[in-house]
Order: structure tokens, then sequence, then C-alpha cells
């Protein structure tokens, strides 16, 4: 029995140890066989990557080329093989790549190119290659070092990017030469419009000149037609030195308000009403006297084409001394605002019509270049306002109603001679220092002084001449109150018209100073009370005096401007 047990046992023990064996055999088999799959899936999502990888590089922009360390293709993407004409990219698997460069190129590679990538493992440049049907490739081209001691050839063809840059600054060059067209284009019509403006009142003034019931006022028809004209010499001359920037003076509004009111008195019907009501307060203002006048005249222009042949106009200036609301005869069906007026006393001039009246959606856009609510017209009379806004403290408000017509009404700062002085010259003072009969003339041309010294003493001043402009600011500095008048040149070599006017106007501010120059290009100097152009003449200084009311020195009962 104890042998038979013996060898039960032992069975046993082989038993339990074969179990043990294949346990762990089972255990191993399934760890390798985690281990096969996680390889797999690593593999097969590498394969989708590699897949992915070369779609890319297949798909992209850029030539991209594989060769082994012979210099024999392995691989070439379609970009690459198109780049120098072949039709697929396997047509190049197997060529070396010498093939595809010139032997000036091939030099170059060896002297230039190879020293450096050996040392590096990395080389970039332009280089000019040889495609299949001989054309010249320009590439900016890339080399790499690969492990295996092959390349990794990156190119891009600098012929195509250039070729779309020129075709980019082609494009450029036409758009900006579009836009001088349209620039010129708008310009054009721009002065067409406000010379068909001048030239209608010329026309008119000249067909009743022709008819001799009107032989009494024959006078006042020539005096408008001579105004058109000096106006069309005056809209020529903003084209010569054409600014963009407004040029501001000082100037007499009621002057330029009644000016224009009077030339634009016969263009209306029998029939029709046009009402002119000026204030007898004088109004000085700083803007662009042609600029402001041009916005009143289109103005007028424009209510006067909206009334009926039955209609009326009315025009009027006046003073406010702070702000104000305005309330039209008629309930507003639409209202525009542009521009702000925070100081005061200003300026308001008003424009009302009884004629057709504007939309909200018309009024919007009725100040905007080119648009038009009268079919016939180019949309640009009421661009003037905006321009003259653009250059100067004001307000716009307009208030209109189709059917029963619109009113404009402007609000401009008006300057005031106290608040312009230091605060160490008071009122006792501004009347002695207008009422001097003196006048300075200031000019780096000795001829030009004695010609102006000349005509000023024959208009009744007792000037005095300076060819330097710092000797006469000297004289200017201590008796300011002996001048009613100074005029000076604006380029002399010891100091500029610019740089004097300033200095003038801070030691007295109510003494009109006149530039004088062959150069009046904006900008000017703020507080100018005229410019004028060389050559003078007798007429053209009389004209400028008459127009800033110094024909004559002032004597103390004369309002100062």
């Amino acid at each position: 029995m104890n042998g038979t047990d013996d060898t039960v046992a032992r069975l046993t023990r082989k038993l339990e140890r074969e179990t043990a064996a294949r346990a762990a055999a089972e255990r191993l088999l399934e760890q390798r066989s985690a281990e096969l799959y996680d390889i797999t899936e690593r593999l097969r999502e590498e394969a989708i990557q590699v897949k992915h990888l070369t779609t890319a590089i297949d798909v992209s922009a850029d030539g991209i080329a594989i060769t082994n360390r012979d210099g024999f293709f392995t691989y070439m993407n379609p970009t690459h093989a198109s780049m120098f004409s072949f039709a697929q990219a396997d047509e190049c698997i197997g060529i070396h790549w010498s093939t595809l460069y010139s032997t000036d190129t091939l030099q170059r590679f060896e002297t230039e190119v190879f020293p450096e990538f050996q040392r590096n493992g990395y080389w970039r440049g332009e280089v000019t290659g040889l495609g299949k049907d001989g054309s010249k490739v320009h590439q900016d081209l890339s080399l790499t070092a690969l492990s295996d001691g092959g390349i990794l050839c990156a190119t891009r063809d600098v012929g195509i990017i250039r070729r779309r840059e020129a075709q980019r600054e082609k494009m450029h060059e036409m758009l900006a030469d579009a836009e001088r067209r349209d620039a010129l284009g708008r310009m054009a019509q721009s002065v067409g419009h406000d010379f068909a403006n001048i030239l209608a009142i010329i026309n008119a003034s000249a067909q009743l000149l022709g008819d001799d019931s009107q032989a009494d006022i024959s006078d006042l028809l020539i005096a408008r037609i001579q105004q058109s004209c000096d106006q069309a010499n005056q809209l020529v001359e903003d084209l010569m030195h054409f600014d963009t920037t407004p040029e501001r003076k000082v100037c007499a509004l009621n002057r330029l308000v009644r000016d224009v009111g009077e030339l634009n008195s016969n263009q209306f019907l029998a029939t029709q009403g046009f009402e002119l009501l000026i204030t007898q307060d004088k109004l000085v203002c700083e803007t662009d006297p042609t600029l402001f006048s041009r916005m009143v005249f289109n103005l007028l222009k424009n209510a006067r084409e909206a009334i009926l042949p039955d209609g009326q106009v009315f025009l009027s200036l006046m003073q406010i001394a702070q702000d104000s609301a305005v309330e039209p005869d008629f309930s507003p069906a639409a209202v525009y605002e542009r521009g702000k007026c925070s100081t005061f006393p200003a300026a308001r001039l008003i424009v009302r019509d009884n004629g057709a009246g504007m939309s909200q959606k018309a009024l919007d856009t009725a100040f905007l270049p080119f648009q038009s609510t009268k079919g016939t017209g180019r949309g640009l009379g009421l661009v003037t306002v905006d321009a003259l806004l653009q250059g100067q403290p004001g307000r716009l408000r307009v208030y209109s109603r189709p059917g029963e017509g619109t009113m404009i009404v402007i609000d401009l700062p008006l300057l005031e001679p106290l608040q312009a002085l230091p605060s160490s010259i008071g009122a006792d003072s501004v009347e002695a220092q207008v009422t001097g009969t003196g006048a300075m003339v200031i000019d780096d041309d000795q001829f030009q002084v004695d010609m102006l010294v000349s005509l000023l003493r024959d208009f009744g001043w007792d000037p005095v001449g300076f060819t330097n402009p710092l000797e006469a600011l000297e004289v200017f500095r201590v008796a300011p109150s002996a001048f009613g008048l100074v005029v000076t040149d604006r380029r002399m070599p010891q100091m500029s018209g610019d740089e004097l006017v300033p200095q003038l106007n801070e030691i007295s501010p109510s003494v009109p100073v006149i530039m004088s120059s062959g150069a009046l290009a904006a900008p000017l100097p703020a507080g100018l009370a005229a410019t004028l152009k060389k050559p003078i003449s007798r007429e053209t200084l009389w004209a400028t005096l008459d127009r800033i009311g110094r024909t004559a020195p002032l004597d103390p009962a004369d309002e100062p401007i």
C-alpha cells in the first residue's frame, strides 16, 4: 500500500506542477497576446498617421522629394514633379537629382551649397532648376540631411510667388489709378457745378442788359457780372492751389451773405418771392470766405429749385447771444443735425423755402456727395456745407416736411475782440489801438515796400516801411496804437510771415493784418484779415482794403471790425 501511496503522491505532485506550468504558460500567452494587440493598434494608428502625412505631402502646395544616400529619388510628391514639368511623380522615382539642374547650378552646388550642407546638415536658398521641357524653375529650396544619408528636399516655386506679387502690384496700381480718376472726376464735376451757378448769373444779367426796359438797373447788373467773374477767378485760384483743408480767415459774414443774396435775386421768377434780412451788427467770424459763399450760394440755389412758380425763399443772418431752439412754421417730418456750436455769441444763417420738402431718408443722404433727389442734379450743392463744418466749429440743423418745405439753420461762433486781448489790456485800450492812422508795410524787397507805401499814402494812410520783420515787430511792440493796418510779406529771410502774424495778433488783435505774397497756398496763419496776391496793383489793394473795411484810416467814430 505504501508503494501505491507514494506513486499516487508523486503523480499528484507532477500533475500540480504541470497544471501550474500550463497556467503560467496561459498567463504568458495572454500577456504576449495583449502586447501584440497593443503593438498592432499602435502600428495601425501609425499607419493611419503615415497615410495622412503622405496625403498631406501629396497635396501640399510645396514640392517635397526624398533621395537616398546616392542621390536618386525615392519619393516625390505631385507638386514637385509638376514644378519640373513631369506629368506623374512616378516618372521621377529612380532618377538622379542632378538631372533637374543645369551645369552652372550644379557648379554652385559643389562650391557653395554642399560645403554648408555638410557642416550644418541643412541649407536653404534660391536656386534655378531645369524643367523636363527645358523651362527654368525659380525655386526657394530647403535641404535637410536624413539619418540614412539621404536628403529631404522642400521647394517652392518663387516664380509663381513673383508673378502673384507682380499681379498684386498691378492690381494696386490699377486701383490707385481708378481712385485718381474718380477723384479727378469728382473734382471736375464739383468745379463744373460751381461754374454753372456762376455762369447762370452772368447769363441772366447779360440778357437783362440787352432789355431796354432794364436800363435803369444796368449798373447793378454790370456789378453782378463783375462779382460773378471774381467768384469764377477765385474758384480757379482754389483749383490751382487745391487743398482739402479749408483756409480760415477773419471776415465779416454780413458782406458775404449780402453779396450772395443780391447775386441770386435776379434768378427768381417774377411770381416767386425772395426775402433777404441781414442784421446791422457786424458779424466777424474766422471761416473760409470762398467756401462760405459757395455754401450760401448752393443753399439758395437748392431752395429756389425746390419751390413752385409762386413759391417763396427766405434768407436771413442774425446774431444770437446764447444757444436757442429753432421753431419752424411747420411740423417737421424729417430732422437732421450735424456739428456743434458751444461758443457764443454766434452767427445764425437761415435758409427757408416752402417747396417740395424732403423725407427722412432723402434728408439723411442730402449732404453726401453725388446724392441728389432732383433727378437732374449731381448731388454736389450741399457738400460745401459738410466741407465747411469739417474745417471749423459750427452746427447744422435741417427741418423738412414733404409738401411744406425745408428750413436750414447754420450756427457759427463769432470772434469777440475783447476776448482775444491779453488780460492786461482793458476795453479802454481797444479804442486807442484801432484809431491809429499809421500803416506798417513789411517786405524784404525794397521795391515792394516803396510801392505799397506810396499807394497807402495816396489812400490817406501815414505808412512806414520795413525790410526787416524783426525791426518792424519791435516798433509795433513799442507803439501798437499808432497803427491801424499792417501789410506783410510771407517769405522773408529773418522771419517768415507765418511766424510774424501770430506775434502781431498777440500784441494787438484788433489791428488787421494783410498777407501779401505770391505764395498763398494753405495752410495760412490764423488771424489774417485778408490776403493779397502779388503782383499788387492799385485796384487789387483798394479792393482788399474795401473788403476788410480799411479803405481809409479810422477815426474814433468808426466801428472796428
